[in-house]
């Protein structure tokens, strides 16, 4: 499933711009199967269900933003890797096709959210989810605004 993923990593700097993530920091990004995705969340959330995005990263405990960049720890040679985002494109595209915009917005707003969520940002409450979708939004409408430019 090709799409331009010049607004994902866009939408990634915007999100963590804020919290004043080292430049040299690393995010990986990867895209899996459906199945993959399941197995996943089956495994690390015990969901036996597909889902749009996971994030796998260092422990930052209850901190979130910049309280959390400064409990990232650099790896012996110095890198600073935050985390790894995995986005099925099956599942962004059915939700792409059901909000009705484009499947690229949709995988720039996963990448966002999974970022966030790598430093310590949480949505399993409604006033976290709420922030979540604000500053996934905010960082997804500046990405697409660039893409446009």
């Amino acid at each position: 499933m090709p799409c331009d993923l010049a607004p994902t990593r866009r939408a990634i700097r915007a999100a963590v711009r804020p919290y004043a993530l080292p430049a040299d920091a690393r995010i990986t990004v990867a895209f899996v199967s459906d199945d993959d995705m399941r197995a996943l969340n089956r495994r690390y959330r015990e969901q036996d269900r597909t889902t749009d995005v996971l994030s796998f990263g260092q422990a930052v405990g209850r901190a979130k933003g910049e309280r959390a960049v400064k409990k990232l720890v650099r790896d012996p040679d110095g890198g600073l890797d935050v985390g790894d985002i995995v986005i099925s494109p099956a599942q962004a595209a059915r939700q792409a096709k059901r909000r009705k915009h484009p499947l690229r917005r949709e995988i720039a707003f996963l990448a966002a959210h999974g970022a966030l969520h790598l430093l310590g940002f949480d949505d399993r409450t409604p006033d976290g989810y709420r922030e979540m979708v604000r500053l996934g939004a905010a960082a997804t409408a500046e990405a697409m605004a660039a893409s446009r430019a």
